[in-house]
């Protein structure tokens, strides 16, 4: 597949999809295959002096980003450096043992290098992808969600996804969900090394694994809601993401009707959840318009699907307001 004839339903699986040689016709591939030093100075040339956050685990982190011994803060320290900096810390590094992991996570390349998008053909069928650039040395990412749906792209060095579906949440020991290295909720489950006695549910999580490895040029459809562990294999790792949604921005992050849930309905009486359980059901995980087709039309207001702008505008203000008291 390329960037030419991909089929837009692949764009929406459901399942993880790897596409070889995918943007293997990228000048920065191409740079990436000739040697790392020629992949930094391709990056350089699109350097407008825009500071980069660059993340340094010492040595002894093994290029695990995660949180500190008892959890109250991370292992790491962010740093605001420019890319040659960055780029220059992240090859005196390299792949050799003991060494420092510098990390950048996910960067806007319209905000930070904007001329590199010429270079990286738009998706066709997606609605203004967010596109970003995370570069490092050799590190390993906790498993963890993202909303959007994700076409990640390997430009520089080799990746490895270890997938899980969403449902194998109850199997991957989640951490704080309002506190985590990346803003997402992780994994507390050391991949490289993990503690059976410690998390035992996570072998049934390995028997719903999938691994997708990923050479330079290779690119993966990660579907929105998957659980992802990332490992950057090489001294030199460049990754770039297209992320979008499928719905509507107006519609807000359905992190937000968690959180408020967590908050409004969690430590009810259990037959309490259990009615409002049915409330959701109805109204949103079983919904149904024919379940409301003897309310005339003019009366649905948010009980139409889907609710146009005003009625959305509306609703907002009112939680809003409700929020406050």
């Amino acid at each position: 597949m390329s960037p030419d004839n991909l089929p837009s339903v692949l764009l929406v699986s459901q399942e993880p999809i790897i596409l070889k040689g995918y943007c293997q016709h990228w000048p920065l591939v191409k740079a990436a295959k000739q040697s790392d030093l020629a992949a930094a100075q391709y990056l350089l040339q699109f350097d407008q002096g825009t500071p980069f956050n660059a993340s340094y685990l010492p040595a002894s982190e093994k290029g695990r980003v995660f949180y500190n011994r008892d959890m109250s803060g991370f292992n790491f320290q962010t740093k605001q450096q420019a890319l040659t900096q960055v780029l220059d810390e992240i090859l005196r590094r390299g792949n050799g043992d003991n060494q420092e992991c510098v990390y950048v996570s996910a960067t806007s390349i319209a905000q930070s290098l904007p001329r590199l998008l010429k270079d990286i053909e738009p998706l066709r069928d997606v609605n203004a992808p967010l596109v970003n650039i995370w570069l490092g040395n050799a590190s390993f990412i906790a498993a963890h969600y993202d909303f959007a749906q994700n076409l990640a792209c390997c430009a520089v060095g080799k990746r490895r996804f270890t997938l899980f579906p969403p449902e194998q949440i109850k199997n991957l020991y989640v951490g704080p969900i309002d506190k985590a290295p990346g803003g997402q909720a992780i994994s507390t489950v050391d991949f490289a090394d993990p503690d059976l006695i410690r998390h035992p549910k996570f072998t049934d999580a390995l028997k719903s694994a999938q691994v997708a490895e990923l050479d330079a040029g290779d690119a993966l459809i990660l579907p929105s809601m998957w659980w992802h562990h990332v490992q950057g294999l090489s001294g030199f790792n460049v990754l770039i993401t297209h992320w979008w949604r499928d719905t509507p921005a107006q519609m807000g992050r359905p992190t937000n009707a968690l959180l408020l849930a967590m908050m409004s309905l969690r430590d009810l009486p259990e037959h309490q959840r259990d009615a409002w359980r049915h409330l959701f059901d109805h109204y949103v995980f079983d919904y149904n318009k024919s379940d409301y087709s003897h309310i005339p039309e003019n009366a649905k207001s948010i009980l139409a699907s889907p609710m146009d702008d005003l009625t959305l505008r509306k609703l907002r203000a009112d939680l809003q307001n409700k929020l406050r008291r």
